[in-house]
């Protein structure tokens, strides 16, 4: 079974999978330009083709990332350069195969990078509205904007590591590990006065395992061992309990605010005669 994420992230990349579908024409164009030896037609349709690949690249990633500002109260906002950017580059492959592939004049081959341009932009360039943003008065203040940033930031490392390491294992334990900092991240958001209680886990311990997860992840390949493993499985092990253990005292908190707040109000409404 997936879960809610993984059903987002999947329906992301089957929404731009025709961005990678249409373009096959051209690289169709480009072998068969091989058979009659026209070495311009070759390149023209190899490039252009190259083109809408980046292009379909580039939003898929803005797509992902737009999920991304979704989940995350407090994220960089790059979906909107990203996919943008992904619309132009899909009008300037479509404006160059109008014209060095198919052969129409200047202004027909602007048009088509027009069309282009504005199709990209009303099925992908809407950036939809996060529904997990806090209000304006809980809104974290800056500093606290700042160190939430920084720690989504290695949150995204230690899944480009994740996503390096082929072992099932492994897999599971950092995505554990992340799951359980964004369980901690997201108490924080609801309440930053525990940015205190925390600090030191937003930085040293996320910093730490970002670090190590990328230096496994870039000589486990080439210089894998037993010890190699089993160090990095006890340190897996640790993270996922230090985890736990954060959101567990920062939800103590909590809790414990909250009876202190109940108890003064009923010491209040005694005071007031109210039973």
């Amino acid at each position: 079974m997936f879960t809610l994420k993984q059903r987002r992230r999947i329906g992301a990349k089957a929404v731009s999978l025709p961005l990678f579908i249409l373009p096959l024409p051209l690289a169709l164009k480009a072998l068969l330009s091989l058979w009659t030896g026209n070495a311009a037609v070759l390149v023209a349709a190899s490039l252009c083709w190259l083109l809408f690949v980046v292009a379909a690249v580039v939003c898929r990633r803005g797509m992902q990332a737009e999920l991304q500002e979704e989940e995350r109260p407090v994220s960089a906002r790059r979906a909107g350069s990203l996919k943008l950017f992904s619309g132009i580059l899909a009008a300037v492959a479509a404006g160059l195969t109008a014209f060095f592939v198919a052969g129409h004049d200047l202004p027909i081959s602007l048009a088509f990078a027009a069309v282009c341009f504005l199709g990209c932009q009303l099925l992908y360039g809407s950036h939809r509205r996060a529904t997990r943003r806090p209000k304006d008065e809980e809104a974290p203040d800056e500093e606290t904007k700042r160190l939430l940033r920084d720690a989504y930031r290695r949150l995204d490392g230690i899944e480009a590591a994740r996503r390096q390491i082929h072992s099932a294992e492994f897999d599971q334990r950092l995505a554990s590990v992340v799951a359980g900092a964004e369980k901690v991240i997201d108490l924080i958001v609801r309440d930053p006065a525990d940015l205190r209680r925390a600090r030191k886990f937003l930085t040293v311990y996320l910093e730490g395992a970002e670090r190590i997860a990328k230096d496994y992840a870039r000589t486990h390949a080439h210089a894998g061992s037993a010890d190699l493993e089993h160090n990095f499985r006890t340190l897996l092990v640790d993270l996922e309990n230090t985890c736990e253990e954060q959101y567990q005292k920062l939800l103590k908190h909590d809790v414990s605010d909250l009876e202190l707040q109940i108890e003064v109000l009923s010491t209040r409404l005694r005071r007031e005669g109210v039973t």
